[in-house]
């Protein structure tokens, strides 16, 4: 049983690893964060910059001093629009969800997709004052900038492996709560469904 679960970590971390380096690659080759940059400062959040991606997703807050006004939205809309290639836009006008400044930040969204290695990537673009932010940051540290176990990694791996095989309506963030309060079976995440 343990080489079976030590054969399955090693594909999960390997998958990990293909997933980081197209992100690098895309990110590298696109014009996004030229054009993001222009806007505020840029920082990764989520499975990007923590190294536990199993799927193409990452997650992008900017953050300026001052709150970005709906109007300014759909002029960096354009902007990436013309300036960086994607396939699919998607623009959050007022967004009345109970989940904003909880799961979601209290800013602006644009999801953009794209394909890369014949696989739907999403990219979903948030912005954000600096105040909120930080508040984000002191409610729920980003799971980057948390010390984790190797055993917590390889089991938010394997959750996220699992949520993607099985197609399961859960959120990173949910998963990695759930490890962080020490879930380590595939019934505990299961539970969630």
């Amino acid at each position: 049983m343990r080489g079976r679960e030590n054969k399955n970590m090693l594909e999960y971390k390997i998958e990990n690893q293909k997933y980081q380096k197209l992100a690098d690659e895309f990110l590298a080759s696109s014009n996004i964060l030229a054009v993001l940059k222009k806007y505020g400062d840029v920082e990764f959040s989520g499975a990007y910059p923590a190294k536990l991606m199993m799927h193409g997703d990452v997650d992008i807050k900017v953050a300026r001093d001052k709150v970005f006004s709906q109007e300014e939205i759909f002029n960096i809309f354009k902007d990436i629009y013309f300036n960086a290639e994607f396939k699919s836009y998607f623009i959050m006008g007022d967004w009345n969800d109970p989940r904003l400044g909880n799961e979601f930040p209290n800013g602006r969204y644009i999801g953009l997709k794209t394909k890369i290695d014949n696989e739907t990537w999403k990219f979903d673009i948030w912005f954000v004052s600096k105040v909120e932010m930080e508040r984000l940051e002191k409610e729920k540290p980003p799971i980057a900038n948390i010390r984790l176990s190797s055993g917590q990694r390889e089991t938010i791996l394997k959750f996220k492996k699992h949520r993607k095989d099985k197609r399961l309506k859960m959120t990173g963030q949910q998963i990695y709560d759930l490890v962080l309060q020490g879930a380590k079976y595939i019934k505990e995440l299961e539970s969630l469904n």
